[in-house]
């Protein structure tokens, strides 16, 4: 600022503080195969309602994805990315133009790729008494019977309307998405759109319509019209005189034809006045022409003298938009039951599209912090997809992976546990055993032979009371133990293998966490280890790896700004005060050791401290953190003496 004359100059200069926030660290992403729903991407949903709306639900009693969604959701889970990876193709049907010549105009498709399309079914009403119209009807069949899921009445195939069949049901139908397609008569235009017109009703019977004695013609005679939806304008006649007028219908009629024209054309520049047409026919009827043949081509006139004059009113007048040709055609199905889509299929993923995704979409989502692979356990046939997970997670560094253990497999002793060669990375977890959730699909009636009961994998269920347990006390709480409110596994009829005791001996030293039925609690997670419990003992626990993946990322998040500041102790100070603040933040929130700040942690960063002018010169700045990590009360030992009276 320049300081031009005495006075009192206001300046505001920045603080120096940066506030460094916390990063999300219950976002889950559950990979694996799902009925329905966009492939190969990651889609964020916020609720069991929007996965139902997405994805469909729980459709059968082997959609391992539903059930783990499910599962999360009604143990407190947050957001959630869902990645249905498959090799799938899409149900269609085309639809056939209401115009001849016109071929098939309409692909109705599966709103996404799979076999489950096959069971939609649709239908499609045209009004005879609005042509540019038609209903689209969604649904399946129930006993032979077309049962409605889905309508959309009163739309069209106009690409500036806001009742375009695109418009309408793209991205807000769940069932079915509609493309354009095909090619009309070239003489009809491109894509079978025409030209709008409008035809007039028949004029009086005799000659003379016209005549000066006729009262068909008045002076500045005028009416009003909107051309290709252009807008209302108004059209006069002007002096009845100027029309010269010579008593000859047919002569005085092409002339008041071509006056309208005239008039339209000079309304201005575009195509649809520059090539608008007029002409009265052999059959005493005015015909107006937008033009153009484009989705939007119409004429339309509005009541006034002229129109009632000219016998162009809206009653007698027969009009014809330009998409009125490739309104696709009436389709009912076989007896009125719908027409089936069909050509869709549904292959399973390959664990190499598993590291493709992992690779292409899933590194670009850096809010994950949880990963969950459905219907994938340590087996043979699994070990391959979660492998790759795993090298995920230990490649981005900010996210864990919990891993099933085969459905089938009793893990009653350390011996089973070690034929399984579970990873022992500090970034995986595995929970045992299954657990026993009510069918879905059974049905004492409709579905009596049914199962009652299916088994689904434990990991699901975990990464809720992860989420839930974060929400209330922080990802530095272990997600475990029956703290009330916290733990309780809702949703679960009980645990396919009961764990006691002597079980649990054999298992927690080799990270294997169990899920328990205790006194009081009922059915809670009873373990808190990742599967690094020897190959890594320093982080044996879940909060631990999973407080400094959250330290680690906030940091990196909030200290950006450093990047290209000048290289001095102003830079090192504000690092360290921005830095600080955070972990002081933490410590006071109960996330580490110790009772006074310095017992808890310590933020490093100086010449001669943390670095060498060899590294400033690099343009290199080093920042030291350390932290007391909060480790859990795993074993609470009560050691009872009896007191002895020596009196």
């Amino acid at each position: 600022m320049a300081y031009l004359h005495p006075g009192v100059y206001i300046e505001e200069i920045p603080s120096g503080s940066r506030p460094i926030e916390g990063v999300a660290t219950s976002v889950a992403a559950f990979i694996g195969e799902a009925k329905r729903g966009a492939v190969n991407e990651a889609v964020l949903v916020h609720s069991w309602d929007d996965y139902v709306n997405e994805y469909g639900g729980v459709v059968s009693e082997s959609d391992a994805m539903g059930f783990a969604v499910q599962a999360f959701y009604l143990n407190g889970g947050k957001d959630a990315f869902i990645a249905r990876l498959a090799n799938a193709t899409t149900s269609f049907y085309d639809v056939a133009g209401n115009g001849a010549g016109v071929g098939n105009t309409l692909k109705i498709s599966a709103s996404s790729p799979g076999d489950w399309g096959n069971g939609v079914y649709i239908k499609i009403v045209v009004d005879s008494a609005k042509p540019t119209e038609f209903a689209l009807k969604v649904g399946h069949q129930e006993s032979n019977a077309f049962v409605e899921d889905e309508s959309f009445s009163s739309i069209n195939m106009n690409d500036t309307s806001d009742n375009f069949v695109l418009k309408r049901v793209n991205g807000v139908s769940a069932l079915v998405m509609v493309e354009l397609i095909g090619k009309a008569d070239p003489a009809a235009g491109s894509n079978g759109y025409q030209k709008g017109s409008l035809t007039g009703a028949q004029m009086g019977v005799g000659a003379n319509l016209f005549s000066s004695g006729n009262t068909v013609i008045k002076d500045n005679l005028e009416f009003r019209i909107n051309i290709d939806g252009l807008g209302v304008k108004t059209i006069n006649l002007g002096p009845k005189a100027d029309l010269a007028l010579a008593g000859d219908n047919a002569a005085d009629g092409a002339k008041v034809a071509q006056k309208i024209e005239d008039m339209v054309k000079a309304i201005g520049p575009q195509p649809s006045y520059a090539y608008f047409g007029c002409e009265y026919a052999t059959d005493r009827k005015f015909l107006l022409t937008s033009g153009t043949s484009s989705p939007s081509s119409s004429v339309v006139v509005y009541a006034s003298d002229g129109v009632g004059n000219l016998k162009l009113s809206d009653t007698a007048a027969v009009s014809v938009h330009g998409s009125q040709k490739v309104v696709p055609s009436g389709v009912v199905g076989s007896s009125s039951q719908g027409q089936q889509l069909a050509g869709g299929t549904s292959g399973l993923a390959t664990s190499q599209d598993y590291q493709n995704f992992f690779s292409n979409k899933l590194r670009k989502v850096r809010d994950v912090s949880i990963l969950v692979l459905p219907g994938k356990s340590y087996d043979s046939t699994g070990k391959a997809f979660v492998d790759a997970a795993l090298a995920h997670c230990e490649s981005m560094g900010n996210r864990m992976v919990i891993v099933d253990p085969p459905a089938t497999t009793v893990l009653d002793q350390g011996a089973t546990v070690d034929a399984l060669g579970l990873p022992s990375s500090t970034y995986s977890v595995l929970y045992y055993p299954w657990l026993k959730v009510s069918n879905p699909m059974y049905h004492a009636e409709k579905n009596p032979t049914a199962a009652k009961n299916v088994d689904v994998a434990p990991s699901a269920f975990a990464a809720g009371i992860w989420s839930k347990t974060d929400s209330k006390r922080g990802v530095w709480k272990a997600p475990a133990g029956m703290a009330t409110g916290l733990l309780g596994v809702a949703g679960v009829t009980g645990p396919d293998f009961v764990v006691e005791d002597g079980e649990q001996d054999q298992l927690n030293n080799r990270g294997v966490n169990c899920i328990r039925k205790m006194p009081g609690a009922g059915l809670v997670v009873w373990g808190s280890r990742t599967l690094a419990t020897k190959a890594d003992p320093e982080w044996r626990y879940v909060p631990v790896r999973r407080t400094a993946i959250m330290i680690e990322r906030s940091i990196f998040e909030g200290i950006h700004w450093a990047v290209f500041e000048p290289n001095d102790h102003r830079l090192w100070s504000s690092l360290r005060a921005n830095i600080g603040n955070f972990m002081n933040g933490l410590f006071r929130s109960g996330a580490f050791q110790g009772e006074k700040a310095s017992d808890a942690y310590f933020v490093r960063c100086g010449l001669g401290d943390t670095m060498t002018q060899g590294d400033i010169d690099a343009g290199q700045v080093i920042v030291i953190v350390g932290f007391a990590p909060l480790k859990p009360a795993e074993f609470v030992i009560v050691r009872i003496q009896q007191k002895v009276n020596m009196e």
